[in-house]
């Protein structure tokens, strides 16, 4: 459509455009600037005039995000005040280089669907529709793409021949140890703070003992752990107990030992390439057979006798005992303390956890069978939990089949008696009789499992010595202290009435109903 001025002189209007402009490390020659020169003498030349302007400075073009420009040229493209037409950018690569050349065309029809044709300034052929423009952009794309794969396997190369001559690949240096810069023209060397890095590609970094102080605590960490019967949360413990912070100036954590102790560079070694992230792809932990190593890069803080007596003593932890050795180890436990029971176990620091021994074995009383223990329990107890172990696995079926039949997929788990729905919801079925009081006045305690992760607890109520459900209790996540013993029902009414119902057509409506992420305890408490 002409303007006033353009029907007096006779003149056609011009076009109004957006220009989108990237730039990342990999082309410097395509600076912003040159760019924008190129994309304003084409704008120039065919009667278009830029209205609105995006760029995405220092940002690689693998992926859509954390690009901002082209997200806000995305979102206005399918705006109705949009004020342009057509999108110049100057070539297909600046457009992105994605590793799927379907994600490239896919922005780009998006734009030419709302109305917004884009056209590639430096390209040599028209973006139009036919075979021949479709053919060179896919192929366009396709190079663009693979530039990115063969700058990423050149700069891998890069790294890993640095680090085969004893050069640090970067990341922090880790607690008693300091990044050194070694100048390239003169070889001198000065220490590097935090946040500081080399200003010239040609300069290297090396790793060097830190503080003194840092270095002596790291020396004491691998003797106590070598030479005593100590773990890493005492380790830890007593270095908070003296106000010793650790690097970050916070307290210390067992995992911030444990990653101290397991670490090669403590005796020189330069290990590289153990977590991969190539392209933008999701972090992967490599084969310990394509780590590269080099011995001897770095001065070490610790004898290689003395790491490999850590070494030794972790590996031993990591090993996850079998069936014949947990049983072994009850059984010294019965010779040292005459009885087994949770408290003897976590009393001695050779026997089994008990976390273990209910997984291997379901439960504890499944191994005290194993190993031929009896514990000096109440008769009457003992058949009251028989009758509670029988209800709670007729329970768990016939809840399992109803679910099963309804769509959904459910998985149990014997050692924990816990039901994973959708793989997405798990809940805990328990089934209790009651406590006396002075041999009378019957109430029932719940308690939220500490050792492993439920979503709900499904807790039913029976009588002593008799298999008949009298009701049932939802507790959510949250609505029970982890760990501690909870009455829930005494003197003849429940302390939470909120979560009881009379059968589980509740938790089948809930699953029906609401998604499974809104389970809470406010649905619980309003279902019907």
């Amino acid at each position: 459509m002409l303007s006033t001025k353009g029907r007096k002189s006779g003149a056609i209007a011009p076009v109004r455009a957006a220009q989108y402009v990237r730039m990342s490390t990999d082309h410097q020659q395509c600076s912003p600037i040159f760019q924008r020169q190129a994309i304003s003498e084409y704008a120039s030349t065919h009667n278009i005039r830029i209205v609105r302007d995006y760029e995405d400075a220092g940002i690689s073009g693998l992926t859509l995000r954390e690009r901002p420009a082209l997200t806000q040229l995305l979102r206005d493209v399918e705006s109705p005040a949009r004020k342009f037409t057509i999108i110049l950018v100057y070539d297909v690569s600046r457009w992105g280089r994605f590793q799927d050349v379907d994600e490239a065309a896919f922005y780009e029809y998006a734009c030419r669907r709302a109305g917004a044709k884009v056209i590639y300034v430096a390209e040599p052929f028209e973006n139009d529709a036919s075979p021949a423009t479709c053919v060179m952009k896919a192929l366009k794309r396709a190079m663009a793409g693979e530039f990115s794969r063969e700058i990423s396997r050149k700069v891998f190369l890069g790294h890993c021949v640095n680090v085969e001559r004893g050069y640090h690949s970067g990341g922090p240096p880790g607690y008693g140890l300091q990044r050194v810069l070694v100048d390239a023209q003169t070889g001198t060397r000065r220490a590097l703070l935090p946040y500081q890095y080399k200003s010239l590609q040609t300069d290297r970094v090396v790793l060097a003992p830190g503080p003194q102080h840092e270095l002596a605590l790291v020396r004491k960490m691998f003797e106590w752990y070598a030479t005593r019967k100590t773990t890493a949360t005492d380790i830890a413990r007593r270095l908070n107990d003296f106000g010793i912070c650790n690097g970050a100036g916070g307290p210390w954590l067992p995992r911030n030992i444990l990653q101290i102790l397991r670490n090669e560079k403590y005796i020189g070694t330069n290990v590289y390439s153990r977590t991969s992230s190539k392209l933008d792809a999701p972090w992967e932990q490599l084969p310990e057979g394509e780590w590269i190593r080099v011995a001897a890069a770095f001065k070490p803080v610790v004898s290689v006798k003395l790491f490999e007596a850590v070494q030794r003593k972790l590996s031993r932890i990591r090993q996850k005992p079998g069936r014949d050795e947990i049983l072994s180890d009850l059984r010294k436990v019965i010779e040292k303390a005459g009885k087994l029971s949770q408290a003897t176990l976590k009393r001695y620091r050779s026997a089994p956890s008990v976390e273990r021994i209910m997984r291997e074995f379901g439960s504890l009383y499944g191994a005290y069978e194993e190993v031929g223990y009896s514990p000096p329990l109440n008769p009457e107890r003992s058949r009251n939990r028989l009758i509670e172990q029988k209800t709670e696995r007729s329970l768990v079926e016939i809840t399992m089949e109803v679910l099963k039949e309804l769509g959904h997929d459910v998985k149990f788990e014997k050692h924990t008696n816990v039901m994973c729905v959708d793989n997405a919801l798990r809940v805990q079925v328990v089934v209790r009789s009651s406590w006396l009081i002075r041999g009378e006045s019957p109430y029932w305690v719940a308690r939220w499992p500490d050792c492993f992760a439920i979503d709900l607890l499904l807790y039913a109520r029976i009588e002593r010595s008799a298999p008949e459900l009298l009701d049932f209790h939802f507790f959510p996540r949250g609505s029970l202290t982890p760990g501690e013993y909870t009455v829930i029902y005494r003197q003849g009414r429940s302390r939470f009435e909120d979560f009881r119902r009379p059968d589980l057509r509740s938790l089948v409506e809930l699953l029906e109903q609401v998604p499974l992420e809104m389970l809470d305890r406010t649905s619980f408490s309003g279902a019907a």
